[in-house]
């Protein structure tokens, strides 16, 4: 989203023709419709997909956590078998899909990027369709009959949308700070809690004892409380 010329300010009707009345606004609502510009699919939930299978490329190292995770239909359905199976499948390309996730990742705050100017961009639509309606309704009294109404209802056009761009914004914001929190637990998994279950479950296969093998257990069940609390963005 480039820069975009600066909205015009509120221009006080100085006439009761009802027909100029009931354009109120208008060099206000087309400097916006031009600046309209849609946002990009959000790509959030292609990191979540991305953390989901790196855990469950660890989970192929641990069978029986895998099999607890079900449940007793799930098991009866075979679902534990297939899911090991598919984690085995995964296991060997582990580095592909942390690049994959970091990928993702990338793509999720250039998308937050321009959803930040979008944000600022429908802050300022707002403020500019509400003082063109506290502008003019000061001349409302003045005016007579139909003039009266029809200027009336022009602010009252202004002033919903106003309120319309305010909750866009704060939607908007909300989804901000979702994407946030999930960059956040992408970056302990990718950061700090996979190169540590590397670490520990390399030690483990050498033999080094059993706490070794504990700490790449703590890990594994770490991330995935993490991915699990990112899936729970998508619900």
């Amino acid at each position: 989203m480039t820069d975009a010329a600066p909205l015009p300010t509120p221009q006080r009707p100085d006439t009761a023709d009802v027909a100029r009345l009931a354009d109120y606004g208008a060099p206000l609502l087309q400097a916006l419709a031009a600046r309209d510009v849609a946002l990009p699919a959000t790509t959030g939930d292609g990191l979540v997909e991305a953390l989901a299978r790196i855990a469950l490329a660890l989970q192929a190292a641990d069978p029986a956590r895998l099999r607890r995770q079900e449940s007793w239909w799930g098991r009866l359905l075979g679902r534990d078998v297939e899911r090991e199976a598919a984690g085995r499948g995964l296991q060997s390309q582990l580095g592909v899909l942390a690049l994959q996730a970091r990928e993702q990742a990338q793509q999720l705050q250039q998308h937050m990027a321009v959803r930040a100017t979008a944000i600022s961009a429908t802050g300022q639509a707002a403020e500019a369709l509400q003082a063109w309606a506290d502008a003019a309704a000061a001349d409302v009294p003045a005016l007579q009959g139909a003039g009266q109404e029809v200027l009336a209802a022009r602010i009252d056009h202004l002033q919903r949308l106003a309120a319309l761009r305010r909750i866009e914004a704060g939607q908007w914001q909300l989804l901000q700070q979702q994407d946030e929190v999930l960059l956040q637990r992408f970056a302990r998994i990718h950061d700090v809690l996979l190169p540590a279950w590397r670490q520990a479950a390399l030690a483990a296969q050498a033999a080094t004892g059993a706490v070794r093998a504990g700490q790449a257990a703590t890990l594994h069940a770490q991330i995935d409380d993490e991915v699990a609390a990112a899936q729970a963005r998508l619900r």
